[in-house]
C-alpha cells in the first residue's frame, strides 16, 4: 500500500511544460523527517476518464519488477488552507483539481530530464535500453518520446516518471495476438527507438531476453494490496483489465517480444 502523507507547506509550483500538469512541490512530514514531494494536480475528468491516478502507482510498482528504477510514491493530502498562500492562478488550479488523495513522487536531487542527442552509452550505463522499450511497450506508454521523455537521470541510474497515459483501456482490451504488430505510437516514436534500431544485427537478437525473464516471474497479486487501496479512496481502478492485460503478456511473451524485434528492423 501507498503511505499517505499530509503536506504542510507548498516549496513551488513547477512551471508548464510541453504537456505538463503543473505539478506541486509539497513538503510533508514522513516516518524518516520532513521530504519533498512532487504532487499531480489532476482533474476529476483526468482521474475518472484516463484512470491516471491508478495508471501512475500501478506503473511504478510495476517497474520494480523489471529492475527499472522509479521515484518512491505516496498519497499526498493538500490541506485547503495551505492553497491560500499562493497567488490566484494557483488556487483557481487548486480548486479545479480533483478532490480526493494526490499522486505524488518524491522529489529526486541531483537528476537532469534525459534529452533524445545523448550517446547511446550515456543512457546505457544507467539503465537497461531494450528493457525500458519493452516495458514501456507493455504498459502502452507512448509518453517517453523526443520532446517529452519523462526519464530523469543521475549520475548512476536513471528513473521512470509519469505514466498518467499508459494502460488506456483501449489500449489493452480486445488485442489480436495473433500476427500480432505493435502499434508505432509506442514503438517509432520512442525515445529509445533510434539507439536500438541502429544496433548491430548480432546484438538485436538478444534484446529483450531480460525483458523476457523478468515476465516469467511477473507477479500481478502485488498488485492487488495497491488496487483495494484506490477503491477504497474512491478511485475507479480497472484492475480486471490491467490484470487481464499483463496476464495476457506473460502467457504471450515469445509472441510480444517478436514483434518487438520485428519493431526494429
Amino acid at each position: 500500500m501507498l503511505p499517505v502523507y499530509e503536506a504542510i507547506d507548498i516549496i513551488k509550483v513547477i512551471p508548464a511544460t510541453v504537456g505538463h500538469t503543473q505539478p506541486w512541490v509539497v513538503l510533508a512530514n514522513t516516518p524518516n523527517g520532513l521530504k519533498p514531494f512532487v504532487t499531480k494536480l489532476y482533474t476529476t475528468a483526468e482521474v475518472d476518464n484516463n484512470n491516471s491516478v491508478t495508471n501512475e502507482i500501478i506503473c511504478n510498482v510495476l517497474a520494480s519488477q523489471f529492475d527499472l528504477k522509479v521515484p518512491s510514491c505516496a498519497f499526498i493530502d493538500i490541506p485547503d488552507s495551505l492553497q491560500f498562500k499562493q497567488p490566484l492562478e494557483c488556487q483557481i488550479q487548486y480548486s479545479n483539481a480533483d478532490p480526493r488523495l494526490k499522486f505524488a513522487t518524491e522529489m529526486l536531487a541531483n537528476v537532469i530530464s534525459a534529452v533524445p542527442d545523448l550517446s547511446k552509452s550515456y543512457y546505457s550505463k544507467r539503465i537497461s535500453l531494450d528493457t525500458l522499450y519493452a516495458f514501456d511497450n507493455m504498459i502502452r506508454n507512448s509518453d517517453r518520446g523526443q520532446q517529452k521523455t519523462n526519464l530523469l537521470l543521475s549520475s548512476k541510474t536513471a528513473f521512470l516518471i509519469d505514466h498518467e497515459y499508459a494502460l488506456h483501456q483501449k489500449n489493452i482490451i480486445g488485442i489480436n495476438w495473433k500476427g500480432l504488430e505493435i502499434d508505432r505510437r509506442f514503438t517509432n516514436y520512442h525515445l529509445l527507438h533510434p539507439y536500438l534500431k541502429r544496433s548491430i544485427k548480432a546484438k538485436k537478437q538478444h534484446y529483450f531476453d531480460e525483458f523476457q525473464e523478468y515476465l516469467k516471474t511477473l507477479n500481478t497479486k502485488q498488485l492487488n494490496s495497491y488496487f483495494t487501496q484506490l477503491s477504497a479512496e474512491g478511485f475507479t481502478t480497472q484492475s480486471v483489465n490491467i490484470n487481464s492485460w499483463l496476464q495476457q503478456v506473460k502467457q504471450n511473451s515469445t509472441t510480444f517480444v517478436h514483434s518487438l524485434k520485428s519493431s526494429l528492423e
